[in-house]
């Protein structure tokens, strides 16, 4: 939509401004002074902002004169605008008369001349290579809107609030693989939520995160499995064998091609909607911009708006800025990735790793993840997974969860894992120790 910002409805976004209390609240964060083609303009602007900000209201045009008086240029006169507040009280109405177009076009306005803002200001950050910042700035141009949510008044949404509580039963639910958790979770983990798994060193985070992605195409959803360790052909294989349960190591004989084609197909057929997309980008380089950008050109080139993203794993991305501390580094990325969960309304899985000492213990908990459990506290829900060397060699291990907010944390479930075609399940073992 191309917006008309003419001197004409310049006038009448003041007038508005200054005459309309729900036009002012929507527009005024908005708004900059200079967006404002005449200095008499953005003086008025600026005068109404200023006196509604210390007596919260309106100021009247004799209250504007009064104020603007003292502020006055050597070149300037107050008649000039008293004048001005004439022609904008006189404003078309047919200018005026639709409220919601024009808040529509202060929006688009201010959402252009926010990012010709970033563009001017990218200039000097582009030459000295701070890329990601200039990233930040462009989408917070782009993010630019009239949000007039002020959220939820407790005594007065009694009704809605209990309908939402009431109706949950009915929410959309992302199962784990494992169902005792699902059952502690009441079917699953939900939208705008962030899942982390926990372990250390070749325990089998990646693969356990393959294995949700399944999980989740098995109940038709779409999801975006990102690397930022492994090739998006191993990732891929990883998949072919889980999906068609033809082993890792038969994949490479051309022989079962074929085979491994008709499974794929028949897995769709059986699951519609499902879908896969796999990414990978160079260790250490992609940032959560980079996961943004990935996102915007999904939507717009290949109409492809995932249910699930999975980030494998959470150390190897690498904070939107600087930050010298590692610790402070991982927590702050691990913000900005719950962050993109509830922008664009899906869930989150990821991974973290403890130390090679977390193999020392027989059960990972938060006691054991020291300054890592910064991560963990920005996620909805984390487990560790734990395996023995003799774990290892019967297929087997233990998951623990270490958060829930939404379902019973602190309990282990057991596991079983088939090597061969890389499938994690439920068994059935009970192991001492368990705390639940």
């Amino acid at each position: 939509m191309a917006y008309d910002f003419s001197e004409n409805i310049q006038r009448g976004i003041l007038y508005l401004l200054k005459s309309n209390k729900d036009f002012y609240l929507q527009i005024i964060n908005l708004v900059q002074p200079d967006y404002f083609e005449y200095p008499s303009h953005a003086k008025i602007f600026s005068n109404v902002k200023a006196h509604y900000e210390k007596y919260g209201k309106l100021p009247t045009d004799d209250f504007i004169i009064q104020d603007i008086k003292p502020k006055l240029g050597s070149r300037e006169n107050a008649s000039d605008y008293e004048d001005e507040l004439a022609y904008i009280n006189n404003v078309d109405t047919s200018t005026v008369g639709n409220t919601e177009y024009m808040l529509d076009l202060v929006e688009g306005f201010a959402k252009k001349e926010a990012m010709k803002a970033a563009i001017a200001d990218s200039i000097s950050l582009i030459k000295e290579n701070r890329i990601d910042e200039v990233e930040a700035l462009v989408r917070k141009a782009l993010l630019i809107n009239r949000d007039v949510d002020t959220g939820q008044d407790y005594f007065t949404d009694l009704t809605g609030r209990w309908d939402r509580i009431f109706n949950k039963k009915n929410e959309v639910k992302y199962k784990t693989v494992l169902p005792s958790i699902n059952k502690s979770l009441e079917g699953g983990l939900g939208a705008k939520e962030m899942a982390m798994v926990v372990a250390p060193p070749g325990v089998g985070k990646s693969l356990y995160l393959v294995n949700q992605g399944v999980q989740s195409m098995i109940e038709g959803r779409k999801v975006l499995y990102i690397s930022l360790e492994m090739s998006e052909d191993k990732i891929a294989q990883r998949f072919d064998s889980i999906m068609t349960l033809v082993p890792q190591f038969k994949l490479k004989d051309p022989s079962n091609q074929l085979t491994v084609k008709e499974r794929l197909e028949l897995f769709q057929t059986e699951f519609p909607g499902s879908q896969l997309v796999i990414k990978e980008f160079p260790t250490g380089q992609a940032t959560i911009n980079t996961i943004r950008n990935l996102l915007v050109q999904l939507k717009n080139y290949d109409e492809f708006e995932p249910d699930l993203l999975i980030v494998d794993y959470l150390e190897l991305l690498r904070p939107t800025r600087d930050i010298q501390q590692e610790y402070h580094a991982q927590q702050k990325t691990a913000e900005e990735l719950r962050g993109v969960a509830m922008e664009y309304n899906f869930l989150v899985w990821t991974a973290t790793q403890t130390n090679r000492q977390g193999r020392m213990v027989k059960i990972i908990t938060d006691a054991e993840l020291g300054d890592s459990y910064g991560k963990i506290r920005t996620c909805d829900f984390a487990m560790s997974l734990n395996q023995s060397e003799e774990e290892f060699d019967e297929g087997k291990m233990r998951a623990y969860v270490i958060k829930s907010r939404n379902g019973r944390p602190r309990f282990i479930v057991p596991m079983d894992v088939d090597y061969n075609i890389l499938r994690m399940t439920e068994g059935d073992a009970v192991f001492a120790g368990d705390d639940s």
